[in-house]
């Protein structure tokens, strides 16, 4: 598997200064950016330049809709117990998200949004955001090893560390980009991961096919797109247990699965 974004001049375009800044970008080198895939696609293991801001898993096959709404609902990975009932459909897409092993009983967070939404109108939130600076450090990908024998050819599984996974229903609803937003740099965000300053600069955006899972980092720029016609969307998304907040006045708290000691739980409105 290629690295998206893949460069080959030793350096690649970062964004290192806030909106206030007339150049609010700049070449910088690799071991700067934001932690990601630094390996050869090719198998030797070596360091090379690039980055990886989101990559395809496959598919999911979505359960029929029930206008289920929760966000961010603690869970454990490998427990379909640890789900409530309404929710035991969705233990099938959870596990076609190619997390590792070592997540198998750590805690996990389930986002589930169904609803009609009328021509015109997007479900999620729009504009280009991150999800950063909120939670999910040390996401990274690592791509599976290419080996070459006689006529055939055999792909290693890619390695996925920490990180988000999502899909929906609809074509065409949901759209990320082949970029990176340095999080550390002050006011290169908002408070929320607003950055719809940065849109002129990182070029083109990839549009979501209905029920294609990706995983992305939480410094990946996305943003939900307006339907084109009216009808039910359904979104998927799995969080990895690296979180550092839990927001109480927008996620759901699930009575068989306790928080995390070390996660905070703010209970002020994030958007205030």
């Amino acid at each position: 598997s290629h690295l998206v974004g893949n460069t080959d001049c030793g350096s690649i375009s970062r964004f290192t200064y806030g909106r206030d800044r007339p150049s609010c970008y700049e070449c910088d080198l690799l071991d700067n950016l934001p932690r990601t895939s630094r390996f050869n696609p090719m198998g030797e293991g070596q360091p090379m330049d690039g980055f990886v801001a989101f990559a395809t898993c496959g598919s999911i096959v979505f359960p029929e809709p029930a206008d289920r709404n929760v966000n961010m609902l603690p869970f454990i990975f490998g427990d379909e117990a640890s789900l409530p009932d309404n929710l035991k459909c969705f233990y099938n897409c959870i596990e076609e998200c190619p997390y590792p092993k070592e997540y198998i009983g750590e805690v996990g967070y389930l986002t589930v949004h169904e609803s009609y939404v009328e021509a015109g109108a997007a479900q999620r939130r729009e504009g280009l955001h991150i999800e950063a600076p909120s939670s999910f450090p040390g996401a990274a990908f690592t791509p599976g090893v290419e080996h070459r024998w006689g006529m055939g050819i055999f792909y290693g599984p890619d390695m996925f560390e920490g990180g988000i996974y999502m899909a929906s229903s609809v074509d065409d609803t949901s759209e990320v980009w082949d970029a990176l937003v340095h999080k550390d740099v002050p006011g290169i965000v908002d408070r929320h991961g607003g950055c719809e300053h940065l849109r002129s600069l990182i070029g083109p955006g990839t549009k979501l096919r209905k029920n294609e899972l990706i995983w992305m980092t939480d410094c990946t720029p996305h943003q939900a797109l307006p339907q084109e016609k009216s009808g039910v969307r359904q979104f998927f998304r799995v969080v990895t247990p690296n979180i550092s907040h839990w927001f109480a006045a927008h996620s759901t708290p699930n009575p068989l699965v306790p928080l995390p000691e070390n996660v905070i739980v703010v209970e002020t409105n994030k958007f205030a």
